[in-house]
């Protein structure tokens, strides 16, 4: 704690120099460890400059021991004074409990002075000083139960105690009562309102109720007469429509049958469907002639493609033949080199295995083991 407490400049400059030579010895590691970087051969300015490092440490070593000491024959002086401060401290706190033990904690202060103060028996009272002592207990026989001393006083005090309760009783019950008797007249007025709010309110719904029957009324005698003339004037208009509509088929062309009706001013060859009776004589007889003509032409493209589809099957066939000769031949010539290949690994795997023997037995007879190797690039030095 006291080093803590005490770290000046000079204990700061040193681990600035501590912290400056590990970054040192981390940039030799890197140089050193660095195949790009690294010279071949004995570095001699390095050497000296190591030399030169090494005595300027050791010096560094000795004055930083030399302070050390300096700092520990200091801090041991201040240890010291800081003890005999405490001793005095110690000492000066005593002599203050001692002077409070002897005016705040004196033995007649104490609690249990009484079991050993010598005038005890002179301060004491005597065993019985009254009726109404109450030391007096069922063990030291000097009152029974029974004699009842104070039964004057106490009779008069139970008069007293029943007469006010009497007294506060009838004064309950006459609150009671009176509290009653508010009440139900409080009830019968607030009744008397709630009987006059309710005729209030009943005659006030009639009267809206009657008022709202002879709107209503009204308004549907105006509803009746507007629909009543809504279906004259529909059924007039129907009748105008039936009379037109009936006029119009007797004067149309649709009884009449006009074969002109039919045609359509969009093209020569274009009708209108509702309009149209049929298809002349002529116009049959070119429908079929029509028909005939694909049936045949049907007939010829079916022979064609049926004499096609031959031809392709006799195609494909033969194709087909010509692929299983190649495939088979392409087996027979994988089969063979697979059994070139083998029997040339084979070779090659006996003069691979000869020759591991070869260097196992003769030529790696010594072989270093992981402990060699790992004794390398531990360290920079």
């Amino acid at each position: 704690m006291l080093n803590s407490l005490f770290i000046n400049h000079q204990d700061r400059k040193e681990a600035a120099a501590i912290e400056r030579r590990r970054q040192y010895e981390e940039a030799r590691r890197q140089r050193i460890f660095n195949a790009r970087q690294r010279i071949i051969g004995v570095d001699t300015i390095a050497l000296e400059q190591q030399l030169k490092e090494k005595h300027d440490i050791q010096q560094n070593v000795r004055e930083q021991q030399r302070k050390i000491e300096d700092e520990q024959r200091r801090q041991n002086q201040v240890i010291q004074l800081k003890h005999r401060e405490q001793q005095l401290l110690r000492q000066q706190l005593e002599t203050e409990i001692n002077q409070f033990r002897a005016l705040s904690q004196k033995p007649e202060q104490s609690r249990d002075f009484d079991l050993f103060d010598p005038n005890y028996l002179k301060k004491s009272q005597p065993a019985r000083v009254g009726d109404y002592d109450p030391r007096l207990t069922v063990s030291g026989a000097q009152k029974f139960d029974g004699e009842d001393l104070s039964q004057k006083e106490r009779i008069q005090l139970q008069k007293q105690q029943q007469r006010s309760w009497l007294e506060q009783q009838i004064r309950e019950k006459r609150k009671a009562e009176m509290d009653r008797i508010a009440a139900e007249h409080f009830l019968e007025e607030t009744l008397q309102a709630r009987e006059q709010r309710v005729c209030q309110l009943a005659a006030e719904e009639r009267c809206s109720r009657h008022r709202i029957q002879q709107a209503i009324n009204q308004y549907n005698h105006h509803l009746k007469q507007q629909q009543d003339w809504n279906l004259n004037q529909q059924k007039r208009a129907e009748q105008e429509d039936n009379q037109a509509e009936i006029y119009n088929h007797l004067t149309s062309d649709i009884l009449t049958e006009n074969p002109d009706v039919a045609k359509s001013s969009l093209g020569p060859n274009r009708i209108i469907p509702y309009a149209y009776k049929g298809m002349s004589t002529e116009e049959l007889q070119q429908i079929r002639e029509n028909q005939e003509k694909q049936r045949e032409e049907l007939h010829r493209r079916q022979k064609e493609e049926t004499a096609t589809k031959m031809a392709w099957d006799k195609l494909t066939n033969d194709f087909d033949r010509m692929v299983l000769a190649k495939e088979r031949e392409l087996n027979r010539n994988r089969r063979q080199l697979a059994g070139k290949i083998g029997h040339d690994n084979f070779r090659l795997s006996n003069e691979q295995q000869q020759k591991l023997d070869h260097l196992n037995q003769t030529v790696y007879q010594n072989r270093p083991t992981m402990e060699y190797f790992n004794q390398f690039n531990t360290s920079s030095r």
